[in-house]
Formats: C-alpha cells, sequence, structure tokens
C-alpha cells in the first residue's frame, strides 16, 4: 500500500522559496506604489469615471503601469465611513527615481472637487514575492484582501523572516492565492495581497489557518524572539476589495 506523506511546513517553505525565488530579480528591477484615494462625498461613480477614462490614459502615457484597481468590500477600522468612498490601486515604476520625476510632472484631472489627495506608500517586493505582472489572459472576479502590518522599523526584519520562514507557505497551502510581498521603503510596514475565490472563500481559509499558524508560531517565537524596547504596534490596516471592472489584475 503506497503511504502518503504529507510535506512539513518546514519542507512547504522550502518549496515556496524555490518557486518563486527565480522571481526574484525581475521584480526588484521594479518600485511599487500602493495608493488609495478617498472620493468625496457623494463622488465616488463620478471619480470612477474619471479615473478610468482620464487618469488611467495618463499613467500609461508617463510610463507608469496599472497593476489592480479595487473598492473597499470591507474597510480597516481606520477607514470608518470613508471605506465606500476608497479606490485602491496598486501600480509600478521603473525605479523610484522614475517614479518621484514622474508624479511631479503628472497632472492627474481628477481634482480636489472629486477626490482628497491621495495616501501614497512606495514598497519594494520581497525576495520570496511572487512577480507582481497584469494577466493578459484569464482575469476572473476574485475577492482580494490587501494587509498592511505596521511593524514599525525596529519589528519589520523579523516580520520578514517570519513570512520567509514558513508563514507565506502556510497561507498558501490554505488555498488563498499570493499576489505579492513588500516591505515599505520607509520602513514603517510589510504589505501584502492575496486573492480568494470570494468572501467565503476566504472566510474558511482564515477558519482553518490558525491550526497550522498555532505550532509555526510558537516554534518561531521561541527560535527568533521579539527585539527589545520595539513599543507596542501600531494597529493593522487590513481591507477586503473588490477589483474594479478596468483592473488588470481581477
Amino acid at each position: 500500500m503506497r503511504i502518503l506523506r504529507i510535506p512539513s511546513i518546514a519542507n512547504l517553505a522550502l518549496l515556496f522559496a524555490v518557486i518563486v525565488g527565480s522571481a526574484f530579480a525581475q521584480s526588484q528591477a521594479r518600485t511599487f506604489e500602493l495608493r488609495i484615494y478617498t472620493a468625496n462625498a457623494g463622488k465616488m461613480t463620478d471619480f470612477q469615471a474619471a479615473f478610468r477614462t482620464q487618469a488611467l490614459p495618463l499613467l500609461a502615457k508617463n510610463g507608469i503601469e496599472n497593476l489592480f484597481d479595487g473598492t473597499v468590500l470591507e474597510g480597516a477600522r481606520s477607514d470608518g465611513t470613508d471605506a465606500a468612498n476608497m479606490l485602491v490601486c496598486i501600480v509600478a515604476h521603473k525605479d523610484r527615481a522614475a517614479a518621484e520625476k514622474t508624479w511631479a510632472a503628472f497632472d492627474a484631472p481628477t481634482g480636489s472637487l472629486l477626490a482628497k489627495p491621495a495616501y501614497s506608500i512606495f514598497a519594494t517586493t520581497t525576495e520570496f514575492s511572487p512577480v507582481l505582472e497584469a494577466p493578459t489572459t484569464g482575469a476572473t472576479n476574485r475577492v482580494f484582501e490587501l494587509r498592511k502590518y505596521n511593524t514599525g522599523e525596529a519589528g519589520l526584519p523579523r516580520m520578514v523572516e517570519e513570512f520567509k520562514s514558513g508563514l507565506a507557505a502556510i497561507l498558501t497551502k490554505q488555498g488563498m492565492t499570493p499576489i505579492f510581498y513588500s516591505t515599505a521603503d520607509d520602513h514603517s510596514s510589510f504589505i501584502y495581497l492575496l486573492a480568494h475565490k470570494d468572501r467565503e472563500a476566504a472566510r474558511a481559509s482564515w477558519g482553518t489557518f490558525m491550526a497550522d499558524f498555532r505550532p509555526f508560531t510558537a516554534e518561531f517565537n521561541a527560535r527568533v524572539p521579539a527585539p527589545p524596547n520595539t513599543g507596542p504596534r501600531t494597529p493593522d490596516d487590513n481591507r477586503f476589495l473588490a477589483p474594479a471592472d478596468y483592473s488588470p489584475l481581477r
């Protein structure tokens, strides 16, 4: 009788690293930017129309690659009533210098009458991140989950190590699709994007997550103690997102 061997979390982590490791050099060549727009009250429809028809062509014209655009299904605690008026975008630039030069000359016609100034944070993908690319075929309307762990500079290296050594593999094992893992360029946070078949699939994945997470985190905490004097962590910013009809990633 053939015995089915279930891989350990450690082996899953190694396999995960091997699969995505070859993609690291490609993704590192670019700078990524998370931008969150908040439309003014009653202006979300108008803002999205302007973004679709005017801002997106200008992004492409100025060498900014639009990768993902989504509205908020479930906002972070800090979003409050603004969640319903948010558009979350992820774009890519050739490098940070190109990004700053482009935005300095960029004049998107969405205007202050439609939305508040965008929240922006630049990020660099980790060595274990999949390559963040816009698909050319097979786009489907999945549910996305953007998670931003506000670790602070002192806690960021440990968070990266936790994901690299097994946590990312556990997420994949539970049926979640990683889109990218990154660290904020200002060293304030760990940012990643997951895709789920739908919201119910996300609930199911997180529901079974703890069975693997508890033993892993116990081992990890024993092996990698938290750095001293890191202080209390700022609440995380986690959002479930529905892709816009013009989003390349869907």
